[in-house]
């Protein structure tokens, strides 16, 4: 744009409105010959008398930018028509090209993909392009927002030419208040070289007037630390060529859904980054050299960049001693929030943790405090609110307030989590704010929500498996809210969401001393564990089990212990310890009087004689159990046995022995109801029929065991089905149908880590490959 015609468009727009030159100048603080002198097109705009006369003639922002824009480059110094001869010269209105950005991290490390988020950002930084870009950088504290956001600011600062603001608004300063909007405004102006006499005295002048400053201009502002949306709206410039970058705790959802700002969630370091990190403090030959130290000291400080770069701090102190004399002082989850201070309260982890904490609305702030009690590693919503005793729904919105806060993090709907400072943190405030009566009571209050709903998932998903024992339990405690599980689907989506949390909780049961809850909670998850194959999950929670037993000296709890402990060696080929551990089961079964548990125990005795490859002493065994449950009437039972003594008769060549035995199992089952052990009883016929070279009967057999062993969420025993279904096609000259089936049986026992995969391997290799489509 040149001079005539900016002249122009001022004259035109000023006759436009009825101001003389004199009138406009009083209004504009321009003088009456400079306005003069534009609308005669005699020199080119002073930026600064643009943005007067504009404001004045109340231009708008589109006009506004377009003589800005005419006017940045072509700002001469004051003519001198303007300033007469033996006049000073008049004051300067201070830097044009503010440069406020703080001092860049010199170990930033990693962000590469929230790197290349923000640089997408500049894509839009053009004119024509719609509002102004804001990105909302949110995350928890120490998690590296404002060192993020300072890097990519001074890596771009270069396309800002008018300049880079920036502010630290105090959001969650525990020592002062949150700045107002019109005192970062007034820092803004200042900077801008505003003289103080024009700066507006009322806070909605001033946030005008530093708009109408950053219109046209491509400035960068950066807002760190703000509380809230409405802290960050009044700043934002009209020009779109302008972008701001906001840092908080919270996650500034307004911001997002009405001003249309890019959000980028912060998490903690990924384990290649925490390294790196690490690498750069202490030097790269130094911790590839301790690299098992290294990883350990990177998880206890949760792959926070505040936690490592303290904790690299006080290592880089001592460069002489080893990162394990660190990683061991850590290792203690009550020392870890003191060791990881450097003196300063912007560098200790539980002063920058408490500035959030201390910003929650009270009720917020209780529930954060009792998520500590929770052993992790995650929580659902259901079980949240049973812990504070609340309603679903309350304690729903509690929990997304602590999300928007980043006091949790939310990997799924309904799930939540935090790292394990976090989880220091709040099961610190837990012990210091919450009486210990409260804290047994809702501890109380989580163990139920856990016991009452596995037992309601066991009963849905294994009523009709005498693996299963129901529980004879309490009513839950007040305020308990277990799952609300419809089916046998439901009730298995629910063990495998809920598994890593069962075998925590089962611990902390222990641990805290609810060695009943410990034992019951075993209990009502031993049918899920068998069934699903989880050999090491079981063990552990059959060893917890039978301690906590042994410390109630309650021996019904003993005896059902042992035998777990019996079955989940059997299942892994430790005969002499599963023979051990069914021996003392039984001893204690017999000695209480509990013949169903008895004869329930001599079945496993059966199939661990078998495993030895004892068949002789195996249907013995079965039909000691046989003669139990007929004396009890015990159908199920009967069934079981019958099917046991099928078997290992067949495994002794013995066929048509065996097979009316399977046959008579069957219909007991059947009347019984029982379908996994229908499913193990045609699974018996199945074989039979293979083995006297009927293999026609055979496959049928098999495909209704496994019709069943699905239908009933057994996963280990379909490998054995699948395996059995190979061997049949293989007999019937049908080797693609026979590798299909192995392949199948392979991928569940390598998933299960099952030492029988090898055997199913070396069908494979043996099995002849299908010849290439001609």
């Amino acid at each position: 744009m040149g001079a005539e015609v900016f002249a122009a468009l001022l004259r035109e727009r000023r006759l436009s409105v009825g101001w003389s030159q004199d009138e406009l100048a009083e209004r504009s603080g321009v003088s009456a010959r400079s306005i003069s002198a534009l609308e005669a097109g005699g020199r080119r705009p002073r930026m600064s008398s643009v943005v007067r006369l504009a404001e004045a003639l109340g231009i708008d922002p589109d006009t506004r930018g377009r003589w800005l824009t005419a006017a940045r480059d072509t700002d001469p110094p004051p003519s001198a028509e303007a300033t007469p001869a033996g006049s000073p010269p008049p004051p300067q209105e201070g830097p044009t090209c503010p440069q406020q950005l703080p001092m860049a991290i010199r170990h930033f490390t990693g962000r590469t993909r929230e790197l290349q988020l923000l640089d997408e950002l500049l894509v839009d930084v053009t004119p024509g392009c719609g509002a102004v870009v804001i990105s909302a950088i949110a995350g928890t504290a120490g998690v590296g927002k404002t060192t993020l956001a300072v890097h990519f600011a001074h890596r771009v600062a270069d396309r800002f030419p008018d300049g880079q603001l920036f502010a630290n608004l105090r959001g969650f300063d525990p020592a002062r208040a949150p700045v107002d909007p019109a005192d970062v405004a007034r820092g803004f102006l200042d900077a801008l070289g505003v003289p103080a006499l024009r700066v507006p005295a009322d806070p909605d002048g001033r946030l005008a007037l530093l708009r109408s400053r950053l219109a046209g201009t491509r400035t960068l502002i950066v807002l760190d630390n703000v509380r809230e949306a409405e802290q960050v709206r009044p700043l934002l410039p009209g020009s779109n060529s302008c972008l701001v970058v906001v840092t908080s705790r919270n996650r500034l959802p307004g911001l997002v859904a009405l001003d249309g700002a890019v959000p980028l969630a912060l998490d903690v370091l990924s384990p290649a980054e925490a390294r790196e990190l690490l690498a750069r403090r202490l030097g790269a030959a130094a911790v590839a050299e301790q690299q098992d130290a290294a990883d350990e000291l990177v998880e206890l400080c949760a792959r926070l960049p505040l936690a490592l770069n303290i904790a690299a701090a006080r290592a880089a102190d001592h460069p002489g001693t080893p990162l394990e004399v660190w990683a061991r002082e850590l290792r203690d989850s009550r020392a870890r929030l003191d060791l990881l201070s450097a003196g300063d309260s912007h560098a200790d982890v539980r002063v920058v943790l408490s500035w959030s904490y201390r910003a929650l609305a009270p009720r917020a702030a209780r529930l954060f405090r009792l998520l500590g009690l929770h052993p992790g590693p995650s929580i659902g919503t259901s079980a949240a609110a049973s812990l504070a005793g609340l309603s679903v729904s309350e304690a729903r919105a509690l929990l997304e307030d602590l999300h928007r806060a980043h006091l949790i993090t939310a990997p799924e709907r309904d799930r939540y989590t935090f790292h394990d400072l976090l989880r220091a943190y709040a099961a610190e405030r837990a012990a210091c704010d919450e009486s210990p009566q409260e804290q047994a009571a809702a501890t109380l209050r989580m163990l139920d929500h856990y016991l009452h709903t596995a037992h309601h998932a066991a009963h849905l998903a294994y009523a009709d498996d005498v693996s299963w024992q129901s529980l004879d339990l309490p009513e839950p405690a007040a305020g308990v809210t277990p799952e609300e599980l419809a089916d046998r689907q439901q009730a298995l989506a629910w063990y495998r969401e809920e598994q890593p949390v069962l075998e925590r909780i089962v611990d902390s049961a222990h641990r805290t001393g609810a060695d009943v809850h410990a034992w019951q909670l075993v209990g009502a998850q031993v049918p899920y564990l068998l069934k699903s194959g989880l050999w090491q999950q079981w063990q552990r929670a059959s060893e917890t089990a039978l301690a906590a037993a042994e410390r109630t000296g309650d021996l019904g709890h003993q005896a059902h212990a042992h035998r777990w402990l019996g079955q989940v060696h059997r299942s892994q080929g430790r005969l002499a310890e599963a023979q051990r551990e069914l021996r003392l089961a039984l001893g204690l079964f017999e000695a209480l009087g509990d013949r169903p548990r008895e004869g329930r125990t001599r079945l496993d005795l059966a199939i661990a004689h078998g495993e030895e490859h004892a068949d002789a002493e195996a249907v013995a065994e079965s039909r000691r159990a046989l003669e139990l449950f007929e004396a009890l009437g015990d159908p199920s039972g009967q069934a079981l046995a019958l099917n046991s003594i099928g078997w290992y008769l067949a495994q002794q060549g013995l066929l048509r022995e065996a097979l009316p035995h399977c046959r008579r199992a069957l219909d007991l089952a059947r009347d019984a109801g029982n379908l996994p052990g229908q499913s193990s009883i045609w699974d018996s016929i199945g074989f039979i029929h293979h083995r006297l070279g009927e293999y026609h009967e055979a496959l049928p057999a098999y495909h209704e065991s496994l019709r069943l062993r699905v239908a009933v969420g057994d996963y280990f025993l379909q490998a054995d089905i699948h395996t059995h279904l190979g061997d049949t096609h293989l007999a019937l000259g049908d080797a693609e149908a026979a590798r299909a089936a192995w392949t199948r049986s392979l991928a569940i026992l390598e998933d299960l880590q099952h030492r029988d995969a090898d055997a199913v391997r070396a069908r494979l290799a043996g099995c002849p490959a299908p010849e290439p489509p001609r």
